[in-house]
């Protein structure tokens, strides 16, 4: 009986199987040769769209510049230095965001240049070495309702203009954005925490604080109707620890004792406003103005205001036949700002110095654009020190 009953389970156990496997077969004849490719096409398809999810959620950034500078010195000068310079400069970024969420990003940048904070340009020169890339930004963001987190190495949050930030400046820390916005107002709240130095056990300045920047900003902007948008805002950056400490950063107006170590300190209240319209003949109009004073600077409380105004005329450039034209006139006494992060370009980077930029961008196809500025400046104080730059580029927005 015992062997009766395991033949007639292994005769069931057979059927299962032959039954299993000639279903999907017989199918399978039953399909024509388009169709079994179909059905192979679609599957391998399926594959790589699990393989390759992750490109949905990444959004690639580069762009390449290419520059020709001149900077050009007057005959008067008496500063010592009188020569013309003439050179050819390169900047390419790239970098990208991966959203993991909606609301949660991380993102990074590789840039041209060496480590000056405020440079990604590259000067073609030593019998055509290859040039140096680095690492430039690396943060993560998240939002949630009216509140925005961010930390790593990013760009400058703020409202900001390059009479204190220079624009190529990528900020250490980590900074908090509260937004509220009703009718046509909108009022954000900005707070920063920054690290500007760590000079750890072993340095020479081990002995002192480690300087740091604590910021805060609020923006108010406005809608006006068909008049336009009208935003102001007023920002308070309390660096800590720069007085007395050396820079690791070379000065560029900024005072400095006998050993070489910051006099100042750099308490900086900033006042921005600007006003935006397209009622002039069509053509989109910005006006804006800036005021920064040191607000704990040197003893005798002198050298210790800047200020801008200027206009920009035409839309952002993006494709053939977009065009704008700026103009800003700018003065900054040598401890107003913070001379390492200020613009690279006025007068060689730092303060001290006053005088004109102007610039004017043309597109020239989908992503490509060429840009010429022209700045005239001289120092403040000191020794008579008259300087023009030109700079003629060509942008190629990649991504």
């Amino acid at each position: 009986m015992r062997k009766k009953v395991v033949l007639l389970t292994n005769v069931v156990l057979f059927a299962w199987v032959f039954a299993l496997v000639n279903i999907p077969l017989q199918a399978t004849a039953a399909m024509s040769s388009d169709e079994v490719r179909l059905q192979a096409l679609e599957e391998k398809w399926a594959e790589q769209q699990k393989t390759f999810s992750w490109l949905k959620k990444f959004k690639p950034k580069a762009d390449l510049r290419l520059r020709h500078e001149g900077l050009f010195r007057g005959e008067n000068n008496r500063s010592g230095r009188t020569f013309d310079r003439t050179r050819e400069r390169v900047r390419f970024r790239i970098g990208g965001e991966y959203f993991f969420l909606k609301n949660l990003k991380a993102g990074f940048r590789l840039v041209t240049g060496g480590d000056d904070p405020v440079s990604t340009n590259q000067t073609l020169d030593n019998t055509f070495s290859t040039k140096g890339f680095n690492f430039d930004r690396g943060y993560a963001d998240f939002k949630y309702n009216v509140l925005q987190l961010r930390g790593g190495k990013f760009g400058v949050p703020f409202m900001k203009s390059e009479l204190l930030w220079d624009s190529d400046l990528s900020l250490e820390g980590a900074t908090e954005k509260l937004t509220h916005s009703f009718g046509g107002t909108k009022i954000e709240l900005i707070f920063g925490q920054f690290v500007v130095e760590e000079f750890g056990p072993s340095a020479t300045n081990s002995n002192k604080d480690d300087p740091y920047l604590a910021a805060y900003q609020g923006v108010v902007s406005q809608k006006l109707g068909s008049l336009g948008k009208a935003t102001f805002s007023v920002g308070y950056f309390d660096y800590q620890g720069l007085a007395g400490n050396v820079s690791t950063q070379a000065t560029k107006g900024n005072t400095v004792d006998a050993a070489g170590n910051l006099v100042a300190n750099y308490d900086i209240v900033d006042i921005m406003g600007e006003f935006k319209t397209d009622m002039i003949m069509g053509v989109p109009v910005k006006i804006f103005a800036e005021y920064a004073e040191n607000v704990n600077g040197r003893a005798d409380n002198l050298e210790n205001k800047a200020w801008q105004v200027g206009a920009k005329i035409g839309k952002k450039v993006k494709k053939l036949g977009d065009w704008q034209a700026k103009y800003i006139y700018r003065e900054v006494e040598r401890d107003a700002v913070v001379d390492a992060v200020s613009d690279s370009d006025f007068h060689e980077g730092g303060t001290n110095a006053k005088g004109s930029e102007l610039g004017l961008k043309i597109g020239l196809y989908d992503g490509i654009l060429f840009n010429a500025s022209y700045f005239i400046t001289e120092e403040i104080t000191g020794p008579k020190d008259e300087l023009d730059r030109l700079q003629l580029d060509l942008v190629f927005n990649i991504f």
